[in-house]
């Protein structure tokens, strides 16, 4: 499971075949369009589904009487989509603003803006962790700060609330929208490059980026930790191909699909080798299936078979997205245990 924020934490808180050694995708717009520093304005129901924050239990990682509360790590409170073509930096500020009910009595409610692209940065430089004494339930309240921002939003921007459990279990709010976003408008001849809309094909080389593919034992989990005394189920390796795609402006969305050659050299023979896409990132808690073959039937994609060792294998391959990934998007490749001897590296073939 992902550890959320304890108190620790929120105190510091394009078609054509490529090579993801250099990004393929769509050109990015000039930075002299949006002047930084700057203000945003950022409105929390805009972050939000229908309007409602849903609460977790961090009782696990949240500080006891403080964070054990927090808000759901599935369903963020998130305005990625929003400040996706111009993302905010170190030094400039966010006017965040929202009206807010809770169905509970909170002694302090904690709030705080955050990056999850890496380990949970805090962005914000609020003070006194950002917090609301004495909220009443059934009773609006607002939230119309300045914070001013100590690091760059690499990820998401997300709000994240937290109280502590001495104020009942988890608990939604409800939000109601009090003004528009502002991400900044751009000066002079400026164009804003927006995400493509309709499904289109990605063209990879993929055989210096799968340079070095180990298939390890996968063993079995038993009460959270992997059981290295029993027998392998399979031999796997998930491997990340994030870098292929610019993430601001060429960023996979359902039905696209990542056509893949891949070059290389088994030092075992392997009857089958399998794949599908997923997303293995701290966004998705560490997995989540993005592969419309396997969501839909269970079936992985048969990217070779009978490899013999030493000899040169060219793989073609395609997957299908059925579900945009958030920050991140994998191949876990994978064979049988009866299609192996063992474990198997799969190395580079210079030309």
């Amino acid at each position: 499971m992902k550890k959320l924020l304890t108190i620790a934490a929120l105190a510091v808180l394009g078609l054509g075949l490529v090579s993801c050694g250099s990004t393929g995708g769509a050109a990015k717009p000039a930075k002299a369009g949006y002047p930084h520093p700057m203000t945003y304005t950022l409105d929390i129901a805009s972050a939000t589904k229908d309007g409602v924050i849903k609460m977790a239990d961090n009782s696990q990682y949240g500080t006891k009487g403080e964070t054990t509360r927090q808000t759901s790590y599935t369903d963020k409170v998130s305005w990625y989509s929003i400040v996706k073509p111009n993302k905010p930096q170190k030094g400039d500020k966010i006017h965040l603003v929202g009206r807010l009910t809770s169905a509970i009595d909170i002694d302090n409610l904690y709030y705080s803006i955050v990056d999850n692209s890496s380990a949970w940065t805090r962005l914000d430089a609020g003070a006194n962790l950002n917090v609301i004494p004495n909220v009443k339930a059934g009773v609006p309240f607002d939230i119309d700060v300045e914070l001013e921002l100590i690091a760059k939003a690499g990820g998401e921007c997300m709000l994240v609330l937290a109280y502590g459990e001495q104020n009942g279990e988890p608990s939604d709010f409800t939000v109601e929208k009090v003004a528009e976003c502002d991400i900044g408008t751009p000066e002079g001849d400026f164009e804003v490059k927006e995400n493509h809309k309709e499904p289109k094909v990605y063209e990879f080389d993929l055989s210096k980026d799968l340079a070095y593919v180990t298939l390890d034992p996968e063993y079995p989990w038993v009460n959270g930790s992997q059981d290295t005394m029993a027998d392998p189920l399979m031999y796997s390796k998930t491997v990340e191909i994030t870098k292929c795609f610019d993430k601001d402006y060429d960023w996979p969305i359902p039905g696209d699909k990542i056509k893949v050659y891949w070059k290389t050299r088994s030092n075992n023979d392997i009857s089958e080798l399998l794949c599908r896409a997923i997303e293995n990132t701290p966004a998705v808690n560490w997995w989540k299936e993005i592969d419309a073959k396997w969501v839909s039937t269970q079936t992985p994609t048969v990217i070779a078979e009978n490899i013999k060792a030493d000899e040169v294998t060219e793989i073609t391959f395609e997957i299908e997205i059925c579900e945009a990934p958030i920050d991140g998007i994998s191949f876990y490749i994978w064979n049988t245990l009866e299609a192996s001897n063992g474990s198997s590296l799969l190395t580079y073939v210079r030309d």
